[in-house]
């Protein structure tokens, strides 16, 4: 274990180690900033910090202050922020400063007229039904104020806030900005990709360079004007580069292809009013989020890292976090394997040249993460270090984090109707392998249900990509037929896998009656758990109708290999003669795709393939072969291995290959060896085993 060992210590040769934090108030007690323990851990550990939501528009943008006129906004501090500022400088820890322009978190006043706003309304069928749609209602435009109106509050906003930041001492303690925050969202079709938020609805698809000009002025001017109270001449370009903080562009799933190339084309562009962000010099570096899962594409992360670092001076991992998708006690493992191989990349990275140079993790434990019970971050609720802290001092060390605990697997077809048995206590959604994913809230109810006396409802939902999840972690390898009756007024709903790309499963619901959602889904063999997921088509992006759920059933199909995904079930098989084993695009049943090649000199130079998940049950065997030789046996490797069937074949023709097989409960394991008359190369291709019902 990693016991004793400081991040900010095993760090310090390449990049500051952050947390996100907040100050405990009355109504969030749990909170990291005015707890001993926690600040204590903080700065043992840490060598930055973010505020996780002191600093952002919506509690410090003096609207309705008594200086506030129409053109005029100024910055007025929280004392929350106040609070934690005071104990960032007291404590010597550096600060990240989050946000000037956000379009969550932003008043709606100050975009309208007289700071007075004027709302669309609600459906007032809907508003009785959901009454808390209220607080989400859209502004009307016709209450906006003009763009050059917004684009004085927008710069008085800035300058107001990095002139107090200079005056109250806090300019060695704010060492970076991000400037901008999430203000691209592709799915909103705007011509730029940007969010289709009110700073760009009322000051058009400029806005980041303004917020940009205004940051970078503000911070020239205000250094200069104070620069004699931090000992500095305001002559000293140099020495003024010390109390200047560093401007950031902050956004998430920075790693996607098409919000990439938005990100980048936003800071490129340049209009006849004026150049572009990166041209005049307007920005310092690119804060990538990093809310992740155990489970993403690494390499694909680091792609877009190495892109953004060659743009821009430095790139920060602003927002840390690493959902845990395993379910069961292997979870902590695999999470720390993943940020062991995540920080290992992110060193890769840096000694090739990118300029990374701050990782901050968004939350200090993980009862206090904001995505509760995904358990993303090193520690627990009681300051324990998890595997994951041992998982982010090893990249550097080096040290191993040994192999995961043997899981028993179960095949067994499943059906859920979500009834209490007679007799037992209630039954909730987690003792059948039920979760909430994203925002909101499921349960087991008897109000809506399609059979029986109960239904599993979530009428508590935050957004479309929030809804029911459920594990079908045994099936890891195998293809599934699965079913469920569902019921929403949204206009379908959807059932798919966490982090599979391709079409979810879909069916009809508008008409507001049950209706049969089936689909047939192959889950991938290089993962390590898999959770399905009810979701739903809304009729408007905002909506994010109620789902049920009733009556839920999971088929074993088979285990199906066509050699399409990272790993597969072949190996080497042989003693003295060993074949030289590739997957290839050169030759496949469909000639499309892949198959495996096995090159070899020798006849007992051959492959082995792995259904050892079926053991204990009796199966049928079905593949392609393709080869030069005239015949191509399979069986059942071991000891003393047992051929199942041997066929013969059309020299340079697919050739299908079928068999049965009993899997005894007392093998360790299970390989289908496959071989053939002569020492020809051979390909393998779309290898099925389904068991003998």
């Amino acid at each position: 274990m990693g016991k004793n060992q400081i991040l900010k210590d095993v760090y310090q040769e390449y990049f500051r180690i952050g947390v996100a934090c907040e100050k405990i108030s009355e109504r969030f007690t749990n909170h990291e900033i005015g707890n001993p323990e926690k600040e204590a851990l903080m700065v043992k550990q840490f060598n930055s910090m973010t505020f996780g939501n002191e600093l952002k528009p919506a509690y410090n943008m003096g609207f309705s202050a008594p200086e506030a006129t129409e053109e005029y906004l100024p910055f007025v501090i929280n004392p929350q922020a106040k609070g934690m500022l005071d104990w960032a400088k007291e404590n010597g820890m550096p600060v990240r400063g989050h946000v000037l322009v956000w379009h969550s978190q932003c008043p709606k006043e100050v975009f309208c007229k007289g700071y007075v706003p004027v709302t669309i309304p609600t459906d007032p069928e809907l508003l009785k039904e959901r009454p808390m749609l209220k607080h989400f209602e859209k502004l009307d435009p016709v209450c906006f104020v003009d763009r050059e109106t917004m684009l004085k509050r927008l710069r008085s906003y800035i300058f107001s806030l990095m002139d107090y930041m200079y005056k109250e001492g806090y300019a060695r303690t704010i060492y970076a900005w991000d400037v901008v925050n999430e203000a691209i969202e592709t799915a909103d079709k705007t011509e730029f990709g940007l969010r289709n938020s009110y700073w760009l609805q009322v000051i058009g698809d400029d806005f980041i360079y303004w917020a940009f000009r205004f940051a970078k002025d503000a911070v020239t001017e205000v250094s200069k004007k104070y620069a004699e109270k931090y000992g500095v001449s305001a002559k000293d370009a140099d020495a003024l580069k010390k109390i200047q903080p560093k401007l950031f562009y902050n956004d998430y799933n920075e790693w996607v292809s098409d919000k990439k190339e938005a990100i980048i084309g936003a800071l490129q562009r340049s209009t006849g009013e004026h150049g572009s962000i990166i041209g005049e010099g307007l920005i310092d570096g690119i804060g990538m989020q990093g809310h992740l899962s155990d489970n993403n594409d690494i390499e694909e992360y680091i792609t877009a890292l190495k892109e953004y670092a060659a743009l821009v001076d430095e790139v920060h991992i602003t927002e840390l976090d690493v959902k845990c998708t395993c379910l069961n006690k292997n979870q902590e493992y695999y999470q720390a394997v993943f940020y062991k191989n995540y920080f290992e990349a992110l060193l890769k990275a840096k000694k090739e040249g990118a300029n990374l140079t701050c990782v901050t993790f968004w939350g200090l434990t993980d009862d206090n993460s904001w995505i509760r019970g995904a358990n993303p971050l090193l520690f627990r609720g009681d300051l324990s270090e998890k595997r994951s802290f041992d998982g982010v001092v090893y990249a550097v060390t080096g040290e191993d984090l040994g192999e995961p605990e043997k899981i028993e697997i179960n095949l067994s077809d499943r059906f859920y109707d979500f009834e209490t048995p007679e007799g037992a206590e209630a039954l909730k959604p987690e003792d059948i392998g039920f979760k909430m994913r994203g925002f909101g809230a499921i349960e087991i109810q008897e109000n809506v249900v399609h059979s029986g006396k109960a239904a599993l409802a979530n009428e508590k939902r935050f957004g479309a990509w929030c809804g029911i999840s459920f594990d079908v972690s045994d099936f890891i390898g195998q293809t599934i037929e699965v079913s469920a009756w569902v019921k929403s007024p949204a206009l379908k709903v959807t059932l798919g896998m966490d982090q599979v790309p391709g079409e979810p499963a879909a069916v009809d619901t508008a008409s507001g009656d049950w209706a049969l959602l089936t689909g047939t889904f192959k889950i991938p063999n290089d993962v390590h758990s898999m959770l399905m997921n009810f979701g739903t088509v809304e009729t408007e992006p905002e909506k994010s109708s109620a789902i049920y759920v009733d009556d839920v059933e999971v088929k074993l199909v088979g285990l199906s290999e066509s050699f399409e995904e990272k790993n597969n079930i072949a190996a080497i098989r042989g003693v003295g003669h060993l074949p030289f084993c590739y997957v290839t695009d050169k030759e496949s049943l469909d000639g499309k795709s892949h198959s495996y090649c096995v090159t070899r000199q020798e006849k007992d130079a051959t492959i082995k393939l792995n259904i050892s998940s079926y053991i204990g049950k009796t199966v049928d065997i079905s593949l392609y072969v393709k080869t030069k030789d005239k015949t191509v046996a399979i069986g059942l490797d071991g000891a003393v291995p047992k051929q199942l069937t041997k066929v013969d074949v059309l020299p340079g023709e697919w050739t299908k290959v079928t068999a049965r097989a009993e899997l005894t409960a007392e093998l360790t394991s299970a390989e289908v060896y496959v071989e053939t008359d002569g020492n020809a190369d051979f390909y393998v291709d779309e290898v099925f085993v389904c068991p003998v019902k």
